[in-house]
């Protein structure tokens, strides 16, 4: 009888598991070709950095918020996107001064709504978070594209992209040996072995298809691919979990669920959020 019961639960697992892959392909082939096209041009690029920004950070605010006044997750939500809008047009220059401004801005707001001494500070805090852990983090794409162009601020994402993919699938199939991380225990090294193998062999891919088909003029060492790759790995990683510890906190599985098999956006670009500012000092050191 257990043996039946321990048979059923593994078929069970392995039918979610199949479903959950097939809505992530289903998604990823939906979403893509859109994303991808954005980069075709800075305005587009600006454009879409600031609707991820709206919606994930909606979603963040609907979640740790969620008890409160609604209107604070609605003004939050337009002022956090109002940073990379203003960062592209006109602050391209003065990042800083940009943040502190729609910092106070927000504590302001808050000051003036939040009449309870005793939610004050989480108020504050998750203003905080989001301006900085999405708002600002993903601003890093308008620099990227910036200075170094369209097919490198592109192959940053699709990064992202490569070693999710990856890790998920050597994770899944092959995942034994578990990080320990107490906000994310069904991590593995297994995964992020094959993460980084799968991204390693990505890049050199992407470069060899951009330079020849696109015209590109990438010039990607190994050493310099390699470095990506790994900086990926460690940075994804650790935005994910990141992002887990919160969803931990507050009780959920998922963010949202805009993108069936990967759950709300912030769900699909935590890791993303991490690894793109450090792609882009790298960058600026060593390409």
């Amino acid at each position: 009888m257990q043996e039946q019961n321990n048979t059923n639960k593994s078929l069970e697992k392995s039918n979610s598991l199949k479903r959950e892959t097939i809505q992530r392909v289903i998604s990823a082939f939906i979403v893509a070709p859109f994303v991808v096209f954005c980069f075709a041009s800075y305005p587009s690029l600006v454009g879409l950095v600031a609707t991820i920004v709206m919606i994930s950070s909606g979603e963040f605010f609907f979640t740790t918020l969620k008890r409160h006044d609604p209107w604070l997750s609605i003004i939050y939500t337009a002022l956090v996107t109002t940073y990379p809008v203003l960062y592209g047009i006109a602050f391209r220059n003065n990042p800083m001064e940009l943040l502190a401004a729609v910092f106070m801005v927000g504590a302001i707001f808050a000051l003036s709504r939040v009449k309870n001494r005793e939610i004050i500070t989480e108020v504050y805090f998750a203003y905080s978070i989001a301006l900085i852990y999405i708002s600002f983090l993903l601003s890093f794409f308008i620099p990227l594209y910036d200075k170094h162009g369209a097919a490198i601020a592109l192959l940053t994402l699709t990064l992202s992209w490569s070693y999710d993919s990856f890790a998920f699938a050597f994770g899944m199939t092959m995942g034994k040996h578990k990080f320990g991380s107490y906000y994310s225990p069904n991590k593995s090294w297994e995964g992020f072995y094959g993460g980084v193998f799968g991204t390693f062999v990505y890049i050199l891919i992407y470069q060899f298809v951009a330079n020849n088909v696109f015209k590109a003029r990438m010039h990607i060492d190994p050493l310099l691919a390699l470095i990506l790759t790994f900086v990926t790995g460690i940075f994804d990683t650790f935005g994910d979990i990141f992002e887990s510890s919160i969803k931990r906190h507050y009780g959920v599985k998922h963010m949202g669920n805009l993108m069936p098999g990967h759950g709300g956006m912030l769900d699909r670009i935590d890791g993303l959020l991490f690894m793109t500012p450090v792609i882009y000092i790298v960058l600026n050191l060593l390409y």
